[in-house]
This record gives C-alpha cells, sequence and structure tokens, in this order.
C-alpha cells in the first residue's frame, strides 16, 4: 500500500448515527421552554412568574413543560446551568495563565461575575434557591446536583492556582493548597451574593470589592 493511500476505515469507527425526527422533536421542544423560561423569568420575574405561562409562551401543554422540569425552581437552574456550562470550559484556560495569583483569581472570576450581572432576574434567585440547598439535603433533584456539580471542579480549578503560585515562590507553601482554594471560593460566594443585592449589580463594583477581600486573604500569604 503507498505511504500516500489512506489506511482502511476501522471497524470501530462507526459513522454518527443522524438524530432522529422524534429526537430533533424533543430537543426543539427543550429549547423553546427554556428560552420561554428565561424570557418569562426576566420579564415577570422568578416569583411571578408561572408554569402556565411559560407552557404558553413556548407553545406547549403545561403537562409537556413537565416532562422537561419537575417544577419552576427545576426551570430555572436548567437556564442557569446551561449558560454556566459554557463559562466553565471558558474558566478552564485561565487557569493555567501566568502572573500574580491575584490578578488571575479576578480573570478567572469575572467570567461569573459578568454573567451574573448580565441578568439579575435570573442570578438572584438562582443563587438564593441553591444557597440552602445543600447535597446533604433529602432528594435535591438533578439539576440542583448538576449546580453542585461544579463546586468540586471550581474547587479544583482554584487548588490549581495556589499551587502553581506556591511553587513559583509566591506563597508560603505551609498552608494547604486544598485549605487556601476553599477559602477563596468561600469569600468568592459571600461577595457574590452580597453583590448581587445592589440595584443594579455592577460588573465594576464587584470585582474591585472582590478583588480587595482577596487581597486582603493574599496579604496572609505571600511569602516574605
Amino acid at each position: 500500500m503507498s505511504i500516500l493511500s489512506e489506511p482502511p476505515a476501522s471497524d470501530d469507527a462507526a459513522p454518527e448515527r443522524p438524530v432522529g425526527l422524534r429526537e430533533r422533536s424533543k430537543l426543539d421542544k427543550r429549547r423553546r421552554i427554556m428560552d420561554a423560561a428565561r424570557t418569562i423569568f426576566i420579564e415577570r420575574g422568578y416569583e411571578a412568574a408561572t408554569t402556565r405561562e411559560i407552557a404558553a409562551r413556548a407553545g406547549v401543554s403545561i403537562g409537556t413543560v413537565f416532562v422537561y422540569a419537575s417544577d419552576k425552581r427545576d426551570l430555572l437552574l436548567q437556564v442557569v446551568n446551561d449558560e454556566l456550562d459554557e463559562i466553565s470550559n471558558k474558566a478552564q484556560a485561565l487557569v493555567d495563565r501566568k502572573g500574580p495569583l491575584l490578578e488571575r483569581l479576578i480573570a478567572y472570576f469575572r467570567l461569573r461575575y459578568r454573567y451574573w450581572a448580565g441578568e439579575p432576574r435570573l442570578s438572584r434567585p438562582a443563587l438564593q434557591e441553591t444557597a440552602e440547598f445543600l447535597p446533604a439535603a433529602d432528594k435535591p433533584g438533578e439539576e440542583a446536583t448538576r449546580f453542585y456539580a461544579r463546586r468540586p471542579v471550581m474547587l479544583g480549578q482554584i487548588e490549581q492556582m495556589v499551587r502553581s503560585a506556591q511553587a513559583d515562590g509566591e506563597l508560603v507553601e505551609d498552608v494547604a493548597a486544598d485549605e487556601i482554594a476553599s477559602l477563596i471560593f468561600s469569600l468568592y460566594l459571600i461577595e457574590a451574593r452580597r453583590w448581587l443585592q445592589d440595584d443594579p449589580p455592577k460588573l465594576a463594583a464587584g470585582l474591585a470589592r472582590l478583588q480587595r477581600v482577596l487581597g486582603l486573604l493574599m496579604r496572609g500569604l505571600l511569602r516574605s
């Protein structure tokens, strides 16, 4: 066989199956429901919005809405989870950046702050609905579980940045990187929820406050 000829196709390399009509219909219904939910939550506010309104906007029956979501909170978290998935992918690219840890952390959290600031009528209820909904609670639900699944991922990313800063001699090494990461993440949650109570929550002001708070922490961890 010539070195320029293509190798025979592997038996394992089966062609991708085209999406069937039924599957396309399901995907379309879910997209319409999520789009309608997002619009209604923003227009009416989460508390005032109803699943009946969302069904009407999506052009489906209310029973169909409950095929895709167990309740209104589940709809909200699906909308937020879908959008946060994209942000999480972008955040991973920032982990290996070089430079002072504080600058890297602010660049990392800026992605989420920008999202939270984009539409407070989604952000506020999403963080409120998950504030007390810890994984230890009885049957938190698929979307709440999906929301909380990002926590260990974020903690791991922050820990990776902390370890890098310790290896570069920026931070002291006698404090465990995972403990520092946990404290940074906790401060982020506290500050994000506090900042979102502003009307409106301004991105620059929120990040400036977060930078001051994390800066105070860094001062105690910097290697002299």
